[in-house]
């Protein structure tokens, strides 16, 4: 959890500007690094099958008792685990967020925190540059090991938002084909083809995704109707006949003249009345210092990892209509705070 400094504290650290604030991101750094080691060695894991000492847990995930104690506390102080009579239990939040058993589990996302971290090692390389020196694409062919920590995160991101998606763009009932481009994953192709039995898709991304792809297909048994294809979306054909595009964590990447370039492309492998969903990282107006913290450190992220940035989201809606969509309108998701979808139908 955040460390969440007290009445006291905040006044001291933060308005009387008595103390040294800034050691607060310092030991959310040190924080980061105690969960992802809590994460890697099972704490989490082996806490939800029930309450245990601090020798306890040292036994059963083989590590050193005193170095066990050491990070519990930690994670007792970051409000991770509770204490009672010397156990150790999760709070509910880590049963929640943390515990792999858990539907909304967010333990498979912090591999790739950990190497987005490495990567912004460059970030000062970048300001100076104006851009990475080495885009995320390059660096994950590198080290093509970590393309699974990319494609995991992704697939728990997609997790937060899914159901919200589902339930705020409706398709029409003779929609029959979805491509899905840069789908990765593929989770939302799947879950448009379950809401609509009659709906089959194609996720169209690079070879790097196929794995991953066709593990979460398998997974889901959603085999007969969703399936995968290699091709990049700039150089390769997209086919013809879609009644649905879906261009999630897409338009980032680029820049206006460009998206409106890769969204005239996409309109012409769509049928007439064809509906475009574009779900992304917006610039709009944020309404906390959590979310505009976030708005701010993501955006710059975006700036490090492709030489990227977020875009308005009535600039959007315009570049639908210059691609040849009617009926366009923006939809913010409430549990993605700065992500929107832009819907668009192409016109007749």
């Amino acid at each position: 959890m955040p460390i969440r400094p007290n009445l006291i504290e905040r006044t001291i650290l933060l308005t009387l500007n008595q103390g040294p604030g800034p050691m607060l991101d310092v030991l959310g750094a040190l924080a980061f690094k105690a969960i992802y080691t809590a994460l890697k060695l099972g704490v989490f894991d082996v806490l939800e099958e029930g309450n245990l000492s601090a020798a306890e847990l040292a036994h059963r995930i083989d590590t050193d008792e005193r170095g066990t104690a050491l990070l519990l506390q930690a994670l007792e102080a970051l409000g991770y685990v509770t204490r009672q009579g010397g156990r150790y239990a999760n709070t509910p939040m880590a049963s929640r967020w943390m515990a792999r058993s858990s539907p909304e589990s967010l333990a498979s996302a912090f591999p790739y925190a950990r190497d987005l971290l490495e990567r912004w090692d460059r970030l000062d390389e970048a300001i100076r540059q104006g851009g990475p020196p080495i885009s995320a694409w390059e660096w994950l062919d590198q080290h093509p090991e970590r393309w699974e920590h990319y494609h995991a995160a992704m697939l728990t991101a997609a997790r937060v938002v899914d159901k919200e998606i589902l339930t705020k763009v409706k398709l029409p009932p003779t929609a029959r084909r979805l491509i899905d481009l840069g789908g990765g994953h593929g989770l939302h192709a799947i879950s448009f083809c379950r809401r609509y039995p009659a709906l089959s898709a194609i996720v169209f991304d690079w070879p790097q995704a196929r794995k991953v792809a066709e593990e979460t297909i398998a997974a889901e048994d959603m085999g007969d109707q969703v399936s995968f294809q290699e091709g990049d979306f700039w150089e390769d054909d997209l086919g013809r006949g879609y009644d649905v595009a879906l261009l999630f964590n897409i338009i980032h990447m680029y820049r206006p003249t460009r998206n409106v370039t890769l969204l005239r492309k996409v309109a012409e492998a769509l049928n007439p009345n064809a509906r475009v969903i574009i779900m992304d990282q917006m610039a709009m107006r944020t309404s906390g210092p959590t979310a505009r913290a976030t708005a701010g450190l993501l955006g710059l992220d975006l700036f490090m990892e492709v030489s990227g940035q977020t875009h308005p989201p009535d600039q959007v809606v315009d570049w639908l209509r210059k691609a040849g969509f009617a009926s366009t309108r923006w939809i913010p998701l409430r549990r993605s705070p700065g992500c929107a979808l832009v819907v668009g139908v192409k016109v007749g």
